[in-house]
């Protein structure tokens, strides 16, 4: 196998274990009425027929998202930009690598010793390590500011449509529909991290800080809460889309370096 055939396998089977994560959270947050996190939805999953088999198979897909985000911020694959601004968007897309490394692991770990994941879990573990620093109520603002950024990133993609430069001609015409509402429920989510970040660090107190955590700050405005349930169902199916037609080797640059 060529090296860019194996990046493009990296892709497709990281966008594919996506779709399955985010379109069971959305789907189960609205059929439930109670928030979903992309940790939390592993144990339901878990619990289906074939659980163990795709649970095992979203950590391997999970573990490939995140080596091909971390390579594609290597090599910057996305043509960001050696600028402060493109600097900054190939951190995030790193960081991203490393969040997907985290999820792969809790899949990993529910399949091989059964422990039930919790969303928040490891956001009360950060906040409390951080406020036993000091000025550690500082690094908690200064983290939500960053979610706070990367909310307003989710959302410029939401209005820009600028995710379609990395499909092919031949994706589906409403691709860009369900990608625009599927990086504006994103963004509402990242923004609950932020402001519960703020608060926290505000506060100078300990507390679950996590995806689900986000999405139950809609829960109570039923109608909103389940807007962006099913944006973010939806996002599972624009990341089946991705899984498909995203441009992976068909570019100069992946050319260049494979």
């Amino acid at each position: 196998m060529k090296p860019d055939e194996r990046i493009a396998m990296l892709a497709r089977i990281g966008y594919l274990a996506r779709a399955i994560l985010y379109f069971a959270l959305g789907y189960l947050s609205l059929a439930t009425g109670r928030a979903e996190g992309t940790t939390s939805v592993l144990s339901p999953l878990s619990r289906i027929p074939g659980g163990a088999a795709l649970t095992a198979g979203l950590a391997l897909g999970l573990a490939a998202y995140g080596l091909f985000r971390l390579y594609g911020a290597a090599i910057d694959i996305e043509a960001d930009g050696d600028d402060a601004k493109g600097r900054v968007k190939r951190a995030g897309h790193a960081l991203s690598a490393f969040a997907h490394f985290g999820l792969a692991y809790g899949a990993a770990s529910l399949f091989a010793w059964g422990t039930q994941p919790r969303d928040g879990a490891a956001g009360r573990d950060a906040t409390e390590v951080a406020l036993g620093l000091p000025f550690g109520w500082a690094l908690l603002i200064v983290a939500g500011l960053g979610f706070a950024a990367a909310a307003f990133a989710q959302a410029e993609k939401a209005w820009s449509a600028g995710f379609m430069r990395l499909l092919t001609r031949n994706a589906p015409h409403w691709s860009k529909v369900v990608g625009r509402i599927g990086y504006a429920a994103r963004a509402a989510v990242f923004a609950g991290v932020a402001w519960a970040l703020i608060d926290l660090g505000r506060s100078g107190r300990a507390g679950e800080v996590g995806f689900q955590d986000a999405l139950a700050v809609y829960s109570d405005r039923s109608w909103l809460f389940a807007g962006v349930a099913g944006g973010l169902m939806l996002f599972g199916v624009f990341s089946l889309v991705m899984a498909r037609y995203r441009d992976v080797c068909d570019t100069p640059l992946v050319r260049r370096f494979a």
